[in-house]
This record gives C-alpha cells, structure tokens and sequence, in this order.
C-alpha cells in the first residue's frame, strides 16, 4: 500500500507539471467575443473584451481550465480553455513589405500595417515568415519579416 502511495504522490509531482507544460505558447482566440478576466473563474471580472477572432495570446500558466495568457501589449489576464486554438497566428507589430520570397530582393506583394493579423504558414530558420492575411474575401500570402511579428518565439521554427 505505501508503493502505491509513493508512485501516486510521484506521479503528482513529476506527471501533471509536464503535461501542464504542455499547454503553455502561442494559441488564438477561437471566436469573435473573448473576455479576458482578472482570475481564473467567472466571478472574476472582465478586464477586456476581445473582438478579434484569430489574436495570438500566449499561454504563460494554466488553472484547472483556465489559461493566463499575455498579449503583444503585456496585458495578463484569463481566458477559458475552450475560447483558445492551437492555429498559430502572429500580430504585426510594424509595418513592412509582403515579399514573394524570404529575401529582401523578393517582389513585393502588399505593404502590412501594424496591428494586422497573419496566419502562420511555416516559420523556418531565418529572416522570414510565410504569412497569409485574408480581408474580407481577399487572401494574400507572401514572406514578412519574422522581426516585425509578435507570436513566435525567438528562433521558433514552424512548418
């Protein structure tokens, strides 16, 4: 009985911090109303609404099913699980050329403004990002500059 004891306790402290682990980086809201909350349950109060289907947040500590996340600003708050995607999303932080190859002699396609959301297409090790932005019915895809993003970690690669 105090084996079963030992490894229940054990797998306590070495399993549910890895699969905790597990949950934290860069998520997107899933929907167009998100509330960011002071706490991690809903008597606690909306801090923020967000209106933006797709934002990237990253998921810094997890409580039961509830993420503290940050956004590009450094806003903490909470967001229930079921309100976050594991699709990888990037906010552009300022504005720059939508190239047609990772390489600042690349035709340039669209000029991106600041605030802008992109959706990830890969990420491999370099300069460059492979980015589509869609506006209304409108998509457009090209290389940005992984500098001028917020949604990746530094030297992150996606593909």
């Amino acid at each position: 009985m105090k084996i079963v004891r030992i490894c229940l306790l054990l797998g306590f402290f070495f399993v549910l911090p890895t699969l905790a682990a597990e949950n934290l980086g860069f998520y997107s809201l899933k929907t167009d109303l998100v509330n960011l909350r002071a706490g991690p349950a809903e008597r606690f109060p909306i801090k923020w609404v967000y209106q933006e289907r797709n934002y990237p947040v990253e998921v810094i500590d997890t409580f039961e099913m509830w993420r503290q996340v940050r956004e590009a600003d450094g806003t903490i708050g909470w967001i229930h699980e079921k309100m976050l995607k594991p699709t990888r999303y990037v906010v552009i932080q300022d504005e720059d050329k939508l190239l047609s190859s990772p390489s600042v002699s690349g035709k340039v396609i669209a000029y991106v403004q600041p605030g802008v959301i992109g959706h990830v297409h890969s990420c491999p090790a370099g300069d460059y990002c492979l980015l589509q932005f869609v506006h209304k019915d409108h998509k457009v895809e090209g290389w940005f500059p992984r500098r001028l993003v917020w949604g990746l970690y530094e030297g992150e690669v996606i593909e």
